[in-house]
């Protein structure tokens, strides 16, 4: 009699976990502050693999000469970003360890240093790839190299990042 009752809890607790993850993604992509950032070509020789495309943005490679604020970011520990609209897409205008002061029409976005080389930090915040349609990627990479693309991205109040779309030249793409 114990058996069906400690299957139905197992099946119970992986459908909720399962859920959480989706309402988490859904909530930021519905709630959260829509950002455009420039997106800029990370290697021109590896930048298309199978489906997907490699993106980078000008906060990948941190210069902490210029915007760090506070004590030194540590390897593998939280950066966070404050963006704001700067002529057509939202910049990077401060950097620190911890999730700085709120300010007027600025948002704050999560992310990870992935390790740290002088005063310059490569940094993660998981929208450093978007899959397409199978032959879209030769075009994207060539929009890249040229400054036409920018990555929509949907900031959740915790700071989580989701990359919600591609806008290539104008267009859309989802």
């Amino acid at each position: 009699m114990k058996r069906p009752i400690f299957f139905t809890a197992a099946v119970a607790l992986q459908v909720a976990v399962l859920a959480s993850m989706t309402r988490s993604h859904s909530l930021a992509v519905r709630d959260g502050t829509r950002v455009t950032m420039r997106v800029v070509p990370i290697d021109p020789e590896d930048l298309f693999r199978g489906q997907y495309v490699r993106l980078g943005y000008d906060h990948s490679r941190l210069d902490l000469t210029k915007m760090w604020e506070g004590p030194r970011p540590v390897d593998g520990g939280e950066i966070w970003l404050r963006l704001e609209p700067r002529e057509g897409a939202w910049t990077a205008t401060a950097a620190r360890s911890t999730r700085g002061e709120p300010k007027p029409g600025a948002v704050w976005m999560r992310g990870h240093c992935g390790y740290l080389n002088g005063n310059t930090a490569l940094t993660r915040f998981g929208i450093e790839e978007f899959y397409v349609r199978e032959g879209r990627g030769p075009e994207i990479e060539r929009e890249v190299r040229s400054g036409a693309v920018f990555a929509e991205v949907a900031v959740g109040d915790d700071g989580k990042p989701t990359l919600t779309a591609l806008i290539v030249n104008g267009e859309r793409i989802e």
